[in-house]
């Protein structure tokens, strides 16, 4: 089977399981449920950063990671999520006491750096994805269909259609002309949130800057990653997705996104 075959497949399984699951979680507001959903994707996630970062010559501790990302999460439902803000600074003062007890002082700053960026990179970012669940169904799907339409408008345009190479230096495959399609088709994304459909002039103007954000968000996290790849010496995170990588490969647009269109729709459009 294809690259492009496997990747069709991926795609057709798991978008419609990923937005039914959501949906059910809305349905029986099932807080815990995507607590547990979440959590299950930042480990296998966080697992791929540890490597990333291993190959890089960066030992994290690993049992500390794999206990903070589900405990963070899952204290996102009760209290109002208060102490996982605590959790999460004993959980960077432990890493921060870990790399410095295990190495050198430069050495050890940088693997503090390192560690602390995952924690905050991969469990706190995705925490936002609670938040709009909170929310409701429609503004997770809404991001989502952001997020996956700027990775399919970049992939299928810039596979057709690319000729100009976005940052060679960073990725070989990436195309200005699939930054377009992706932006293009994060646009239309944008437009299919129920609540613009009452008057979409007036609410024109924000829903193109969300897909035109979102998308640039998305472009940027795919880009930080191939940067991380490619100083690790390796093209996928992982194995996990046939056609699209690891886990971290599939979520690193989301990652980027989630906190921005969080903050717009509650703070810029008070829509959340």
């Amino acid at each position: 089977m294809s690259s492009l075959a496997k990747r069709l497949l991926t795609a057709a399984v798991a978008i419609p399981l990923v937005l039914v699951l959501f949906w059910l979680f809305d349905r029986y507001r099932l807080d815990w449920g995507v607590c547990l959903f979440l959590s299950a994707v930042t480990m296998k996630a966080g697992w791929e950063y540890l490597h990333l970062v291993a190959n890089l010559g960066i030992p994290l501790p690993r049992e500390l990671f794999m206990f903070a990302i589900p405990a963070y999460l899952m204290l996102l439902v009760p209290w109002g999520g208060q102490y996982a803000l605590v959790l999460a600074a004993g959980v960077i003062y432990l890493i921060v006491f870990y790399s410095f007890s295990r190495r050198g002082a430069r050495e050890g700053f940088f693997a503090s750096l390192a560690g602390i960026f995952g924690f905050l990179y991969l469990p706190v970012t995705i925490g936002f994805v609670y938040l709009l669940h909170k929310a409701g169904f429609p503004y997770i799907a809404h991001l989502l269909l952001m997020v996956w339409g700027y990775d399919s408008g970049a992939y299928f345009v810039g596979s057709l259609l690319g000729r100009h190479q976005l940052l060679p230096r960073v990725s070989l495959a990436k195309t200005w002309e699939g930054v377009v399609g992706g932006l293009v088709l994060a646009t239309v994304g944008a437009a299919l949130l129920p609540a613009f459909w009452g008057d979409l002039l007036r609410w024109a103007p924000h829903i193109a800057l969300l897909g035109v954000s979102v998308g640039a968000l998305c472009q940027l996290g795919d880009l930080f990653e191939s940067l991380v790849k490619r100083a690790a010496g390796v093209k996928d995170t992982g194995k996990l997705l046939p056609g699209h990588g690891g886990m971290l490969d599939r979520i690193d647009g989301l990652l980027a996104a989630a906190p921005f269109y969080f903050f717009y729709l509650r703070y810029i459009l008070s829509l959340i």
